[in-house]
């Protein structure tokens, strides 16, 4: 699975799309939509198959509507869009909704051309392009996603229609446990100790603010079904700026993370923010299902600009590894001119 576009519109204070090939660093000051186009995505790929738009889920949580309507204006609806390269096609997709009033419009696209658009009419939903297709579903089109979202009240005999459903079942399957994002908060997230049970722990997953990544060492050093990954993450220790890791059961309940620097140990929690920034994006990379994306906000956080060209000419080595596809933000110069020299496409916002 590749991302090749995505687009937001309305969406806080963005207006626009990037097409996206292969590896790309988003690069831009601040204030240029470098998150707010990453977190668009997630809020998008959070609610893959959900009944309703998730402003609050595994990936991103928005407290209020209003932060992400333009202008905090609810009754403008916010539009995300995207397209993915899968192994049947050139899809895309875009949801677009209103807080206020609830209103929602979503269409199916094919090799970035437009296949079918609905929108809420009443209670329930109605084909409004291709405008020969008078069809009219039995729910407004919530659904996110879903081919669900494509239930008529009568027969539609239409070959258009049956494609669009039959793309965003490909969708929601293809999809699946295939992205992956990184926030700038991932600072934030380091502790003492961290309980050792944690309620839905992903699989595959550290954590948008790496809140799991030490949860996540602890599974790859201790049992037996990681043996493969232990090597390698021992292996990439030194470029997160450290020697050694352990995780250890501390008191009833809790763990800590140990991790060795210039011949001593100490709390993870008492490291730089260097390796703080860098070890979870390495773990994740680590663990992502193949033919993901990863997307990495902040690439740069605390990371020297002479670190720049290394640090990411080794993430590079993990994504090919595993066939990953790179979405990174940053605003360093340095990260600009190693991305160009290492063959990442640089998108300037």
């Amino acid at each position: 699975m590749e991302l090749r576009r995505l687009c937001a519109r309305n969406f806080r204070a963005l207006d626009r799309c990037v097409d996206l090939e292969g590896h790309v660093l988003l690069f831009g000051p601040p204030n240029s939509g470098k998150t707010s186009l990453l977190e668009a995505l997630s809020m998008l790929m959070q609610s893959r198959g959900e009944q309703w738009i998730l402003l609050e889920g595994p990936l991103l949580i928005i407290h209020e509507a209003e932060d992400v309507h333009r202008g905090g204006d609810t009754s403008t609806p916010f539009t995300i869009e995207a397209h993915w390269a899968l192994e049947g096609g050139l899809y895309g997709y875009s949801y677009s909704y209103a807080t206020k009033g609830g209103y929602v419009e979503q269409a199916v696209y094919e090799n970035f051309q437009q296949l079918l658009r609905v929108a809420k009419s009443g209670q329930r939903g109605r084909v409004v392009y291709p405008e020969g297709l008078d069809a009219e579903l039995c729910a407004a089109p919530y659904a996110v996603l879903n081919e669900d979202v494509l239930i008529p009240c009568g027969q539609v005999d239409d070959e258009v229609f049956r494609r669009a459903e039959r793309i965003l079942l490909d969708l929601r399957v293809g999809l699946k446990d295939a992205y992956y994002f990184i926030s700038g908060r991932r600072l934030a997230a380091w502790k003492y100790t961290y309980e050792t049970h944690v309620d839905l722990l992903p699989a595959t997953s550290v954590g948008p603010e790496g809140q799991y990544t030490a949860h996540q060492i602890s599974r790859i050093l201790s049992q037996p079904q990681f043996e493969p990954l232990r090597d390698h993450l021992y292996g990439l220790l030194k470029a997160a700026g450290i020697d050694d890791v352990r995780v250890g059961l501390v008191s009833t309940g809790r763990i800590a993370m140990y991790v060795k620097a210039g011949g001593a140990w100490t709390n993870a929690y008492n490291v730089g923010n260097f390796t703080k920034a860098v070890l979870p994006v390495l773990t994740q990379l680590i663990l992502s299902n193949g033919g993901s994306v990863v997307a990495i906000d902040d690439v740069d956080l605390a990371v020297p600009d002479s670190y720049a060209e290394g640090l990411l000419a080794t993430y590079l080595d993990l994504a090919r590894e595993k066939g990953l596809q790179l979405i990174m933000a940053a605003r360093s110069d340095a990260f600009r001119r190693a991305a160009e020299k290492l063959g990442i496409s640089v998108v300037g916002l």
